[in-house]
């Protein structure tokens, strides 16, 4: 298995050219994030740094953030999508993550927004992020859209669905069973019932968790020659602080690294 392991701009709170580095000093191989400014300068900025580009799209939000309104329409979300994948394309990127659509809408109008993303974006590499907010934040609705749109393909982050579900949803076999196959990128952050987020996936109280994300993760890649996974240990309230300083609890940098390395190990043939 050969792994391309990606930087994420968000979890590493870093920008481009930081991610960039932090990916050359990791021997991480590319760099996930949204595009902001010129594209074409992004593009010299990948060519020249060698990294290959995740580009990320998130609709209907705000620019530093992630969550749509609650009253956004598909129309809306189609015409952010439509910006932001022009831009992505000028800038070069090779693979395009989305957090797409609202879980706010009902399942007839979810389905039928993603598959005219589809259609949109044929031939182009795509895969929708299964996300809170979003129609992909529980494991039923999602495995219902697979079912309904043969080529959609998932960036598959377990997390989420271990908090709105309060299970171990890594360690769910058959749940695994269903999504081998159609998922084509992997965001590697350690859920457990009550939390999207791990503090620390190294602490002996989360062994369990982190076990169970490692082979789920090595499960869904299975046999294919690569496959794309981001670390995602990031800020923005997942981070969890001490009450009385403020302090957080984990070095983003150090736990996001240590993850992309331990995938590695942890696949490496005895």
């Amino acid at each position: 298995m050969n792994w391309i392991r990606a930087v994420s701009c968000w979890g590493n709170e870093a920008s481009p050219g930081e991610a960039v580095a932090l990916a050359h000093a990791w021997g991480f191989e590319a760099v996930e994030g949204p595009l902001h400014g010129d594209p074409l300068a992004w593009k010299q900025t990948w060519t020249a740094s060698g990294m290959r580009w995740i580009a990320e799209i998130a609709t209907a939000c705000p620019a530093d953030g992630y969550v749509p309104a609650w009253a956004s329409t598909p129309a809306q979300h189609r015409e952010d999508f439509l910006r932001k994948l022009d831009l992505a394309l000028a800038a070069g990127a090779e693979k395009i993550t989305a957090l797409a659509g609202s879980d706010a809408w009902e399942y007839g109008v979810a389905r039928d927004f993603l598959g005219d993303l589809l259609e949109i974006t044929r031939g182009i590499d795509l895969t929708i992020e299964t996300h809170r907010g979003r129609p992909t934040f529980h494991p039923r609705p999602t495995l219902r859209l697979l079912d309904d749109l043969p080529a959609l393909r998932l960036t598959l982050d377990l997390s989420h669905w271990c908090v709105v579900c309060e299970r171990a949803m890594a360690a769910e076999p058959t749940l695994l069973d269903r999504l081998i196959g159609r998922v084509g990128h992997l965001h590697a952050r350690v859920g457990y019932d009550q939390g999207p987020q791990a503090p620390d996936p190294r602490a002996s109280w989360h062994t369990a968790d982190t076990r169970s994300h490692f082979a789920a993760w090595r499960r869904i890649a299975g046999d294919a020659p690569e496959f794309t996974i981001t670390p995602e240990f990031g800020p923005d309230g997942y981070l969890q602080q001490n009450p009385a300083t403020g302090e957080p609890v984990g070095n983003l940098r150090e736990i996001n690294r240590w993850v992309g390395d331990r995938i590695i190990e942890a696949t490496r043939p005895v």
